[in-house]
């Protein structure tokens, strides 16, 4: 084969190589490169292939993550990502109320920054102005915008302070409790003009707060959802039971930490209820529990077992030794325990007393006499 022959066959094939090796350059190099500098760098957990191939399609999709769905302002959208949401369903969800352009590209986004498994759960406020990559940066901040504040049945004031430290927002624990005792800046609603003070007028639940908000907002935002759901439907349930709204909240918060199984809620505000209606002492221990305070000895605002000596501190709470309800409610209550208020059981009992087998329920009885048959062996 002559020389010229040679180079007639490898001048196309060295071409090729060429454009191939310029390919691959482009498609390992210089296209990783530019991403680097338009994104950053990618999840250090990504293989080289998969780095290119993401690459090559943020690179050529740049108008849909560099730039907002419109360019004027409107209305903020409130967006609310739950703990375990996945960065699919997050993608799909934005992508439906129109904050990104193409889901697809938004989920390869967050594979490629490794955000995927760092979204923080929250409410967030987007706008469409808003680039994908800015809505991205937001939802990696673990500080959003609202705060999932829950607040759990049976809990006294004291215990809804000690969560202050670790929900995210911006004031102290101590500022909170300055204002439990002294209600300084805060408005009651009408409903709640009887009250002693603010022990038990928030209810048990879930609230979404404002990070920024001070501590009488707070408060106040808990206290207000709360009258809210007094109705006058509410109200006169209660009336029904000889009750207004603040003697019921009193009540319910006393069955919130006397009753295990909440089906026996009913039943048990109908033993107090007969109590009440003849006089007779309510003699529950969750009062002399809330009356003794803080117990150094078990870490605990609820003093278990109760001594024969708790049974006569004096104090208003102490229902063996004081008649009718106590002063104020001793905790925050469900809104299955204000039903059960609302709406009782009739019975004939005037005693009950946890049940032997350890279930959490209890036995209930019309006499005294037949209450001390229940007792364990």
């Amino acid at each position: 084969m002559t020389g010229k022959r040679l180079i007639t066959i490898f001048i196309p094939v060295i071409f090729i190589a060429v454009i191939l090796l310029s390919s691959a350059y482009i498609f390992l190099i210089t296209i990783p490169t530019r991403v680097m500098e338009l994104y950053g760098a990618p999840a250090s957990g990504l293989g080289i292939g998969t780095v290119s191939r993401y690459a090559w399609l943020l690179y050529t999709h740049q108008a849909d993550l560099l730039e907002g769905t419109d360019e004027q302002p409107h209305e903020t959208l409130k967006i609310k990502i739950n703990a375990g949401d996945s960065a699919s369903v997050i993608s799909t969800r934005l992508a439906e109320v129109g904050l990104i352009p193409d889901k697809e590209i938004f989920l390869r986004y967050l594979i490629y920054k490794g955000y995927d498994s760092i979204l923080q759960s929250g409410s967030y406020s987007f706008s469409k102005t808003q680039s994908a990559v800015e809505i991205a940066a937001m939802m990696i901040d673990p500080t959003p915008e609202d705060v999932d504040f829950v607040i759990l049945p049976g809990m006294r004031y004291t215990e809804i302070a000690a969560l202050i430290p670790t929900s995210g927002l911006d004031f102290s624990a101590d500022e909170l409790l300055a204002l439990f005792e002294s209600g300084e800046g805060l408005i009651l609603p009408p409903v709640f003009q009887s009250a002693e003070n603010l022990e038990g007028l928030i209810m048990a639940g879930d609230y979404v707060i404002l990070r920024s908000a001070s501590a009488v907002e707070f408060l106040q935002t808990l206290i207000d959802q709360t009258a809210a759901q007094f109705t006058p439907e509410v109200t006169g349930a209660f009336s029904q039971q000889g009750l207004d709204v603040y003697q019921a909240i009193t009540l319910a918060s006393i069955v919130e930490k006397e009753a295990i199984q909440a089906e026996e809620k009913s039943v048990i505000v109908s033993v107090f209820l007969n109590r009440l209606r003849i006089g007779m002492p309510l003699q529950s221990d969750p009062t002399v529990q809330y009356a003794l305070g803080w117990d150094g000895a078990n870490q605990s605002w609820w003093k278990s077992p109760l001594a024969a000596d708790d049974l006569a501190v004096s104090s208003p709470y102490n229902t063996y030794i004081y008649g009718g309800l106590t002063p104020t409610p001793i905790c925050s209550v469900s809104i299955n325990s204000l039903i059960a208020v609302a709406f009782p059981q009739q019975s004939d009992y005037f005693y009950f007393r946890s049940a032997c087998d350890g279930s959490g329920y209890h036995v209930f009885a019309q006499s005294y006499a037949e209450h001390q048959l229940n007792a364990c062996p």
